[in-house]
């Protein structure tokens, strides 16, 4: 009976460790886009503290940091993954931030559950998008402008 225990907790060890192995291995690229777009927002945008990270994948891509700069001013930097020696940095003062955007939505639609929150450009516009499954458990995109300025808006439903 030992053995039969032993031989299960053996299995369900391997089992688990192979698990984290695929998740570890999932990881490592988002994981490099992180550390790459760091880089650059550090070297480009001047950042000192960095306070998260976005991986927008629109029209094109772009890895979005946001954080302080050495001035203590917060700013969102987005960089083009097809050229990335270009970002973009917005004051994030002239933003909304992602607690508004979810607001937003929760306002004209009633998402069932939210799936993800993304900063980037779309159409040379900053925006937040959200993923979000409705009452029917549709997926649905949710653009809206980063600036408060903006009154860019966009739905993309039932996918």
């Amino acid at each position: 009976m030992k053995k039969w225990i032993l031989s299960l907790i053996v299995v369900f060890l391997i089992i688990l460790g192979f698990f984290i192995n695929v998740y570890i291995q999932a990881r490592k690229p988002y994981n490099a886009a992180e550390k790459k777009a760091e880089e650059i927002a550090k070297s480009k945008a001047d950042l000192k503290d960095i306070e998260q990270f976005y991986l927008y994948n629109g029209t094109n891509s772009y890895l979005t940091v946001v954080g302080k700069q050495k001035s203590g001013q917060k700013v969102a930097v987005m960089i083009p993954r097809q050229q990335p020696s270009n970002p973009v940095v917005y004051k994030w003062s002239d933003g909304i931030s992602e607690k508004a955007a979810l607001q937003a939505l929760q306002s004209q639609k009633h998402p069932k559950k939210i799936m993800g929150v993304s900063l980037g450009l779309d159409n040379n516009e900053p925006v937040w998008e959200i993923s979000f499954l409705d009452s029917s458990s549709q997926l649905n995109y949710f653009y809206i402008s980063f600036l408060k300025t903006g009154n860019y808006t966009k739905l993309i439903e039932n996918i």
